[in-house]
């Protein structure tokens, strides 16, 4: 009779105990790779979820940039704009000439003061006549008389209005005599602040009592060649 020992051998009973513990260590890891692997996954799935959100926020906030952008284009006048823009430059353009243009009386009343001003008031400071040399050189070669006397008292004479009109000044006043007329005369045609000087008209004039006699007198044409 042939007998089979169906019980596992000692030997087999330890390799079996043996492989076991290792073959559930593997198990464990694999299964800890794996959920690893998953939660890394399910992360970057997320992360990618939350740049999506901001990627499509920020050009929704860019479409709305551009569509009011569009509408700001749209509502500016760039026709009426360049047309003010002319305007402007226009504008300043005359200014700018009305500038050049602009002329005031403080130095002109100051020269006919000054032609009418007494040397003796102060000899140490006689006053400074603006008198054009050359102008006066060619005067006096046309009329000898034409020179001025630089001691004239010119308290013979008086300045009662002066007008102007397009750089044209017309003077009026009184004199005492026509020798204090002449003189003022001479020298208004020798200054350099005054061009062409008409010839005066004057009239003579007496008091009731006989006394007083003066000389009323206007000059009707005195160019100005410099205001300032």
């Amino acid at each position: 009779m042939i007998r089979i020992n169906l019980m596992p051998s000692k030997k087999r009973l330890a390799a079996a105990r043996a492989a076991a513990p290792a073959t559930s260590m593997g198990q464990f890891w694999v299964l800890g790779w794996l959920a690893g692997w998953g939660v890394l996954i399910a992360g970057g799935w997320w992360l990618l979820g939350l740049k999506d959100d901001e990627t499509t926020a920020l050009r929704a906030q860019a479409a709305k940039a551009t569509t009011a952008a569009e509408t700001i284009r749209n509502e500016i006048d760039e026709e009426g704009l360049e047309a003010k823009k002319k305007e402007l430059e226009q504008l300043e353009a005359a200014i700018g000439k009305l500038e050049k243009k602009k002329r005031t009386p403080v130095y002109v009343m100051y020269d006919l003061a000054t032609l009418l001003t007494d040397p003796s008031m102060d000899p140490s400071d006689p006053p400074r006549l603006d008198i054009d040399e050359a102008k006066l050189r060619r005067l006096k070669k046309e009329d000898p008389r034409a020179d001025i006397n630089p001691r004239w008292d010119p308290s013979g004479l008086w300045l009662h209005t002066v007008t102007e009109n397009s750089g044209t000044l017309t003077l009026e006043g009184s004199a005492r005599d026509a020798s204090d007329l002449a003189e003022f005369v001479r020298r208004l045609r020798a200054s350099g602040r005054f061009g062409r000087v008409t010839s005066p008209d004057f009239n003579r004039k007496t008091g009731n009592d006989g006394g007083d006699r003066h000389l009323d007198w206007t000059i009707a044409g005195v160019a100005v060649r410099r205001w300032n």
